[in-house]
């Protein structure tokens, strides 16, 4: 990725704080595909919120005051913000069904700065209108990529993880942007934020990747919080040679403007797996409709950028977290489904005999002709399916379902929102919260749309709790 020309003159700092500031200068006009990812957050959210490790962690949560506290989504009761932020990013990440950006901040960018937005307009004393929400949540876009564009792609090849080393400054962003922070203010809050900084791709697979990204989230809060409370910190612990861009690099380097939402390697997940594994997911359930009734599907061969198998994970995964990231599970258990949703990754689908048969079956190759972007890294996959008749079924995808190209459409995305909102609404009510989240950015106050939804908590029904590991 080549460097281009700074959008100012000055320092990073500066010019990452004119961003922000920016957005607030001028009233913002959210685009609809912006406005569509708050149902997408909240869902995924309140679906993650009943998973295991999501319970623990909000257990462990402590009650707020009047004055800074928040609503955990999902169960009923409010804690103090930082908590919340915490407990409710966590949950937001808990499935792996939150968007992605995979070209230059090469992170799931929502997860921290609009849960944290979120979750900050819970503890706001007064109203936040939609407009002034969704222009911090642009707030905090712009500043990751921008991050992004002068750290990536080497800072995630090296093995840390951008959804958190990032999602610290994009939460900072958007939460600095609700508080009205001042432009110096704003600077120490970003430099704060790279001393809280972390996240490595080591945790794939387990429950410290929520939780680092949920860190990130409740990090950035708390550095803003600090800014306004008059904690100092030098511009350099970000910018400088011994500082965040110069432990990555990339000092010296320049971003450029902010691109219009959405960037172009933005994805709204069709599946709760790793991205990378997106693309070849859909090019099976393509390719398993064109297998004859009475046929069956007996080997996949999948070929996809050599850097994705260093993504995933190999083996037999013994945990929901573990199959989330393994190609040859998430194939398989595409190929006999013909789906791919939550259910897969319950703890008892993952002994599924079939499955395990059809996944000794997978091959990944590498393949060189699929198409790059800045990041260096082809999201595409070749799928040939072989069944039992010895028929041969070839799909080729480019790009995931939900991508910037090949977006989920309003239907797919409300089935997704009601699938997500199962364990506590009706379907016809789910479509009434999505409608209405739909209107957010015309609201003059932002908690009479939200706080119906934050107020949800579980509703047994014959089906069980949705807990997923």
């Amino acid at each position: 990725m080549t460097p281009r020309q700074s959008p100012a003159q000055g320092g990073i700092v500066p010019q990452l704080c004119e961003i922000v500031a920016a957005r607030q200068r001028v009233p913002y006009a959210a685009p609809a595909e912006l406005v569509r990812v708050v149902p997408d957050i909240l869902a995924v959210t309140l679906g993650g919120s009943l998973t295991g490790p999501a319970l623990s962690l909000a257990g462990l949560s402590s009650t707020g005051d009047a004055a800074g506290s928040a609503r955990l989504w999902g169960h009923g009761r409010a804690v103090s913000v930082r908590d919340a932020v915490l407990a409710n990013t966590f949950a937001a990440h808990a499935l792996d069904f939150d968007d992605d950006e995979t070209e230059t901040a090469m992170a799931h960018m929502s997860v921290t700065l609009v849960t944290a937005a979120l979750t900050s307009c819970d503890a706001a004393i007064g109203p936040v209108s939609g407009q002034r929400l969704f222009a911090a949540c642009a707030a905090g876009y712009d500043v990751a990529m921008a991050v992004g564009e002068l750290t990536n792609p080497g800072m995630y090849r090296a093995g840390w993880h951008a959804s958190a080393t990032l999602g610290v400054f994009a939460s900072a962003a958007a939460c600095g942007a609700l508080a009205n922070l001042s432009p110096d203010r704003m600077a120490v809050a970003f430099a704060l934020a790279a001393s809280l900084a972390s996240g490595v791709r080591g945790a794939f697979g387990g429950d410290g990747k929520p939780l680092q990204v949920a860190q990130a989230a409740a990090s950035g809060l708390l550095a803003v919080q600090l800014a306004q409370r008059g904690f100092s910190a030098p511009e350099d612990a970000l910018s400088g040679a011994r500082g965040f861009l110069g432990v990555h690099g990339a000092v010296g380097r320049s971003f450029g403007t902010p691109v219009a939402f959405p960037p172009p390697g933005f994805v709204v997940k069709a599946y709760p797996t790793c991205t990378a594994t997106h693309a070849a997911v859909a090019a099976v359930l393509d390719a398993a409709t064109d297998v004859a009734d009475g046929d069956s599907i007996q080997r996949i061969e999948c070929a996809v950028d050599a850097f994705v198998p260093t993504i995933l994970l190999q083996g037999t995964p013994s945990t929901p977290d573990q199959a989330r990231f393994n190609m040859a599970y998430c194939l398989a258990r595409a190929a006999i489904d013909r789906r791919l949703g939550p259910d897969a990754f319950r703890p008892g689908a993952l002994t599924n005999s079939d499955v395990l048969d059809l996944m000794n079956r997978v091959e990944v190759t590498a393949a060189h002709d699929l198409p790059k972007g800045p990041s260096g890294i082809s999201t595409g996959a070749h799928v040939v399916l072989h069944t039992r008749a010895g028929v041969t079924i070839s799909r080729t995808r480019t790009t995931a379902p939900g991508s910037v190209t090949s977006p989920l459409s309003d239907d797919e995305l409300l089935a997704k929102f009601s699938l997500c909102l199962e364990p506590f609404v009706t379907r016809v009510e789910a479509a009434m919260h999505f409608e209405a989240l739909l209107r957010l950015p015309d609201a003059d106050d932002v908690m009479t749309i939200l706080g119906p939804l934050f107020d949800l908590v579980y509703i047994a029904r014959g089906n069980g709790r949705m807990v997923t590991q």
